[in-house]
């Protein structure tokens, strides 16, 4: 007969370093959620705050509701700290209403952003389309008559919709896959393209205050750098264009020059999609990151 070997005990005792590393947050940030109620330590040793495993429920719960349910820091630590169910849920609602609101200004913006990546004109008031909107919008502010609808064919105001993404003629064969990025069920390859509720997901990431959000955008960019399609690449390149010339978080700034480095490997971006990375200051740049920014440089101005 074997002999049996003794499980190990589970621990239940953790420092507040280690706590903080385990939850992907820093010292100073869990201690800033200890002053606030969202998580308490069980004791301290040699002057060290330990947290016991039953009491990172907590801790856990108010990241559920803080960096997925997008709630500030107030409105997370009046949730976590309610027992009642009506508060909680007018609490939900009234974040789940203004998270719809501005989702839709994001669909709009995308919207916006698609068509001038798509207008080929010198002079952008001269495209058409452009002009008759802001002819329009010029009309409304002055004359009191209705606000243009905006810069995306009739019933695509709201690019979270599935339907949305079938507008796009233009795109023959491009299939937005709401429920994954598999593959379309065809007997030949087809262009890819992950959908416009992705589309809108990334582009809200991206424009998040979370640091942890744009990076994890970013990674997602990387990843999926050959799902895309060239509206969809071009789009998101000049995004991140835009957010890295403005980045003060120098890890974003490496994933968003990264990400971009992605998005050039598929022939899709052009440089009119890169040229707010002009605006980039290299001293802003950790030379370790220098060269990803000259070979975008270089391969694009």
């Amino acid at each position: 007969m074997g002999t049996t070997v003794p499980e190990a005990p589970v621990r239940d005792l953790y420092s507040i370093s280690e706590v903080a590393e385990a939850f992907g947050l820093t010292v100073a940030t869990l201690r800033f959620y200890e002053e606030r109620g969202l998580v308490r330590h069980s004791e301290r040793r040699a002057r060290v705050r330990h947290y016991r495993r039953a009491d990172l429920a907590r801790l856990a719960y108010a990241q559920l509701w803080h960096e997925d349910g997008l709630l500030t820091l107030a409105e997370t630590s009046a949730i976590v700290d309610s027992d009642r169910l009506a508060d909680r849920l007018a609490l939900i609602a009234t974040q789940r209403e203004a998270l719809r609101a501005r989702m839709g200004k994001m669909g709009r913006a995308a919207g916006m952003l698609t068509h001038m990546l798509d207008c080929r004109t010198d002079r952008a008031l001269e495209c058409p389309m452009t002009g008759a909107y802001v002819r329009g919008r010029v009309d409304a502010a002055l004359d009191g008559t209705p606000e243009p609808t905006g810069f995306w064919p009739e019933g695509h105001g709201s690019h979270g919709s599935h339907g949305g993404h079938a507008a796009h003629t233009g795109h023959a064969g491009h299939t937005g896959h709401a429920g994954g990025f598999e593959a379309a069920h065809a007997p030949a390859p087809a262009p890819r393209s992950i959908g416009d509720e992705h589309l809108l997901a990334l582009t809200r990431d991206l424009l998040s205050e979370s640091a942890r959000a744009r990076e994890r955008a970013c990674g997602t960019i990387c990843d999926w750098a050959r799902s895309f399609d060239r509206r969809e690449a071009r789009t998101l390149a000049s995004l991140l264009a835009s957010t890295a010339a403005l980045e003060q978080d120098a890890d974003c700034l490496e994933s968003e020059l990264n990400a971009l480095g992605g998005l050039s490997t598929t022939g899709l971006v052009e440089a009119a999609d890169l040229a707010a990375l002009r605006r980039l200051p290299r001293e802003s740049v950790r030379p370790g990151d220098l060269g990803q920014l000259d070979d975008l440089m270089e391969q694009y101005f």
